[in-house]
């Protein structure tokens, strides 16, 4: 009969996580190990499979054609796992935590910072509203949130800078509203970025109108995909029907915004705080 050979579930969290960021150094981050303990393991389970399991290139640490396929039996062994601990053990951490964020910067990172924290804490319930970061700072100061992420030109002490990005010109893809004068803007009205671009423009002698009237940000992004109007969005945006605007000076520089985090519960270990640090490490 052939000898059983087990794969260790410690290893397969570590290659997931790794994965999943692309840098040993962040999953070591994540997982509360050492860079060493983790590197250690991966070489260990590649010498037992006598498979290569990463690869590195210039966006970080690829799985290869094997890493593939045991990433995806790694996967629902770990969620296996960690549904059978959860249902079976009492955990610490209950309750509810409210998130707020900027409808333009929760894709692509918030989703999967949600997935990572709900398997790690599936017995916390994470209420997500989305909008403009000066409302959500007034929501917060008056306690209806318990993290908030904001995009700030200027932030004050309050909040924790995660990420500083440069603001730039986005269109629809090929489209042509960018060459047009006076040129069409399609900002809501309460947009953090708006009153910079005006100041950008009206600065430049570049003459504009408004084609967005609303509050929201759907009928912005809307009429931008359909090459009504331009507008502006963080670089680490994801652009969906939209491009960043290769304008050759042809409109001005915008500044550079922070994306500045607000917790209400700092102590280390609480599960606000603990998003807080899963947010951090997703804008890093």
């Amino acid at each position: 009969m052939k000898a059983l050979r087990n794969l260790d579930l410690s290893t397969l969290r570590s290659f997931v996580t790794i994965a999943e960021t692309k840098n040993m150094t962040r999953a070591a981050t994540r997982l509360h190990l050492t860079q060493s303990a983790i590197s250690m393991q991966i070489k260990r389970v590649e010498e037992s499979l006598d498979l290569t399991l990463f690869e590195r290139t210039k966006k970080g640490m690829e799985t290869t054609s094997a890493g593939d396929q045991l990433l995806h039996y790694a996967k629902q062994i770990v969620e296996l796992n960690d549904e059978a601990w959860s249902r079976l053990t009492a955990s610490e951490y209950e309750g509810r935590i409210t998130l707020g964020v900027p409808a333009d910067i929760i894709n692509p990172q918030v989703p999967n910072v949600l997935r990572a924290f709900s398997q790690a804490f599936p017995r916390v319930q994470i209420t997500l509203t989305s909008s403009l970061s000066h409302a959500l700072l007034d929501q917060f100061n008056q306690g209806a949130f318990d993290v908030i992420l904001t995009t700030l030109r200027q932030p004050d002490n309050n909040g924790e800078v995660i990420s500083t990005q440069r603001l730039l010109w986005t269109g629809a893809v090929d489209g042509t509203a960018w060459i047009r004068r006076p040129l069409p803007i399609g900002f809501s009205q309460g947009c953090a970025f708006r009153n910079d671009v005006l100041e950008s423009l009206n600065a430049n002698g570049i003459d504009w109108f408004d084609v967005v009237a609303a509050e929201d940000e759907i009928a912005g992004i809307a009429t931008i995909s359909a090459d009504l109007c331009i507008g502006a969005e963080l670089e680490g945006s994801d652009l969906y029907g939209r491009e960043f605007i290769d304008h050759d000076d042809a409109l001005p520089q915008l500044p550079d915004y922070s994306i500045v985090m607000y917790r209400a519960e700092r102590s280390p270990g609480s599960p606000a705080s603990v998003l807080g640090d899963y947010l951090k490490e997703a804008y890093r």
